[in-house]
Parts: structure tokens; sequence; C-alpha cells
């Protein structure tokens, strides 16, 4: 069980430290333990509390109300609104919190259904741009602020990525003769569900993609251009591996196949630091994925 503070909760859950202060000497709602030179410190449950609390709240209970409950009777309100509620803000709210809250628990019953569920509203690309892609964002900045332990994000990401490859699996196979994209993270990279769901999208449009998946060595994707010359490449970069390095990789794909053009996505960080090859075009955002690369 991690130890959080007062601002750690207030970015997690969107409730104002000062507002949480209130609701602890108002309706001792929380009860934080304190450090021997006296500052507020929280835990596990507290931190569930408290999203279970922002949902209740974006539904319009009242806080007045919410303290009176139980940690039962929450979870019961908290059903009785899921079932309620439209697929709106609030219901996408409620649906990433549970999402969540199940990965930290590692409770596979929890999140299975809660995936099950929200799905049916959804179809696959919208239930990644508006659950799954804000879902990671949390994990990521718990993860930044070490409030997560390795286990914890290893769950909910290997869950999601299960996830994608299923519905990956159930497109038809593209009978051309010829690939239209190689999709890879190149070596020391191993964030694999952004390449997923571009793999997704590109064969939802009926494109041909050869899938190379994690850690490949960049002088393996130059061997496979030179060998097969495949027009199109995309890439992932998350892990940051050196201003350098990172050049060195881009200028060694670029003069070795200068047949190919090559779309990066990752960190932006790294792209502002170089002057990209004219066989390379960095991909920031869904959209822009969608206007550069399916022309919609």
């Amino acid at each position: 069980m991690r130890n959080y503070s007062i601002k750690e909760l207030e970015n997690y859950s969107g409730i104002k430290a000062h507002t949480i202060r209130i609701w602890e000497q108002r309706y001792n709602l929380l009860n934080p333990r304190r450090t021997d030179t006296g500052y507020r410190f929280y835990n596990d449950d507290d931190l569930k509390k408290l999203l279970s609390i922002s949902v209740l709240q974006k539904a319009g209970v009242k806080i007045s109300k919410v303290a009176s409950l139980s940690k039962e009777e929450i979870n019961v309100k908290l059903k009785t609104i899921e079932a309620q509620l439209q697929v709106n803000d609030s219901k996408i709210e409620l649906s990433i919190t549970n999402l969540l809250t199940a990965g930290l628990e590692f409770d596979q019953t929890k999140i299975e259904n809660e995936y099950c569920t929200i799905k049916k509203s959804f179809s696959t690309f919208d239930f990644m741009v508006k659950i799954i892609y804000p879902l990671l964002e949390r994990v990521g900045l718990m993860w930044e602020k070490d409030d997560m332990t390795p286990i914890q994000e290893h769950f909910i990401s290997n869950f999601i990525r299960q996830k994608l490859i299923v519905e990956i699996d159930l497109l038809p196979v593209s009978e051309k003769e010829h690939y239209d994209f190689v999709l890879v993270l190149p070596e020391t990279e191993t964030h694999e569900i952004g390449l997923l769901f571009t793999d997704f999208m590109l064969k939802s449009e009926g494109y041909k993609t050869l899938y190379l998946g994690q850690l490949v060595p960049i002088n393996n994707i130059i061997g496979l251009l030179n060998e097969h010359p495949i027009p199109k490449v995309i890439a992932f970069m998350l892990m940051y591996p050196g201003t350098e390095k990172f050049k060195k990789m881009v200028y060694q794909l670029a003069n070795n196949c200068g047949g190919t053009h090559f779309y990066w996505s990752g960190s932006s960080y790294l792209f502002s630091k170089i002057d990209l090859p004219s066989n390379f075009t960095s991909i920031s955002s869904i959209e822009e994925f969608r206007k550069n690369i399916l022309n919609k």
C-alpha cells in the first residue's frame, strides 16, 4: 500500500486540496495519517474513495449525502448511477475510474466486467480514444510520480494489449500482394499499445501491414526494407534513448532506406531536438494520424 500527499490526491481525482481539507474537517470524509513533522499522507483506500466521490459528485450527488455513506453503500450508489447514465462524460469518467481501481487491486473479474460493459456502447476506435487513452494517461501520471508499482502498470497495460490483439484478430486478412506499411518499435522500445491500435486502424481501412513488434534493431529494419521495398513505416518511441542515439537511428534509416517514408510517433521532446530528414514525418496525435495517413 502506497502513501500519497494531498496534492497527489488532487492531481488524480480533480478535487482541489483545499476542498479535500474542508471535507475532512466538516464531514470526516478521510482520515489521513501524519508524518512526524505534521504533514498529511493518505493510502490507496483513501485514493479509491476519493475517486468514487469524484464520480458521484459529477453525477449530481451532494457531498453531504456521500459523507453519510459506508464503503458498501458508495459501491451500491455507483452501480445504480452507472445503470442510469447514458453514454456521456459522467459515464465515461465512472468507467475510467472503475478500470483504474480494478487495475490497482489486480481484480481480474472487475476489470473484465467493466471493460465488457462499457465496450458495448462504443466502436473500438471511440472506445480507445474516449476510455483507454485517458486511462493510460492517468496510469502514466501515477507511474511518473512513483505512485503505481511496476506490476500494477503491467497488469493494466497487458490487459489492454490482450484486448487489442483480440480486436485485430477479428478483422479480415488483406488479400493484397504487397504490404502497405511496416509497424515497428525500434530497439529500446517496448510500449506496444499505440502500435497495436495503429495496426487495428490500418487493417480496418483495408491496408496490409507487416507487424514486427518490440525491440527491433535498426540494422534489421534497414535489411528488411532493402530486401522488401515497403513504402511506409510507422514507429513509436516513448522511451528516451538520448538525443544523439535517437538522431543516429533516424539518419541511419533515412540514409539507407530512401524509398520509404517513416511516420514516427512518441516523445515530442525528442522530435524538438533534431531536424527530421525529408522522408520522416512526426505524428503527435490520432487526429494527425488520420489526416496524414488515412486521409480523413
